[in-house]
């Protein structure tokens, strides 16, 4: 089944809105230079963060499953997350990490609203400056919400996810860092898998 050109405007819209926000993350951290106080600070201790972005997502069902409707192929959705953590030293932090991710999508009469989130127990390693990779793995859960015509359709399940990453982030005073980020997600659940590719921008508090 085609989609609705109002469902094709909505995918528009959000596309365009995901690239406004990675260029004005991009804008702010070619800038942050010309307003930083006190530069480069050290990663030891406390820190908490947040972000937001977008991706492209989809749904694989395991054969026989029939939930028609829940794998609509990949399409961009809205990304956030947060962590609270701490600096084992100046190169590597750890901390709990908590991903969100959401779309709903149209089909005629059938409309289906796909919810990802997960919990992970997440590390940053930074390699040169403010360059760093991230790997994280930990719980997940699906909302999968549906109405196929008049019928509601629901289904819910936990599963386990991974995650792997790169980012940047400057310093742009003695204690906030603003950075950039984009990695590969995948949840692993009885019914189906899941993964997207995400990226977006963040802030930290050290």
């Amino acid at each position: 089944m085609r989609y609705s050109k109002t469902q094709n405007m909505k995918d528009n819209r959000l596309a365009r809105t995901l690239v406004a926000l990675l260029a004005a993350g991009f804008v702010l951290m070619a800038a942050s230079s010309a307003f930083a106080l006190d530069g480069y600070a050290k990663r030891k201790g406390l820190f908490a963060g947040i972000g937001i972005g977008g991706g492209v997502g989809g749904v694989d069902l395991q054969e026989g499953e029939g939930q028609a409707g829940f794998e609509d192929g990949r399409l961009p959705g809205f990304h956030v997350n947060g962590m609270i953590g701490g600096g084992v030293n100046e190169n590597i932090v750890l901390g709990t990490q908590f991903n969100w991710w959401g779309r709903t999508v149209t089909k005629g009469d059938d409309s289906w609203e796909h919810h990802h989130t997960s919990l992970l127990a997440a590390g940053d390693f930074f390699l040169i400056n403010g360059l760093y990779l991230e790997v994280g793995g930990g719980l997940a859960y699906s909302a999968f919400d549906g109405t196929r015509g008049d019928t509601p359709v629901n289904h819910n399940e936990m599963g386990f996810a991974l995650k792997g990453g790169a980012g940047f982030e400057y310093f742009i005073n003695g204690t906030h860092a603003l950075g950039f980020n984009a990695g590969y997600t995948r949840h692993f659940y009885d019914m189906a898998t899941f993964d997207t590719f995400n990226a977006g921008i963040s802030v930290r508090w050290y």
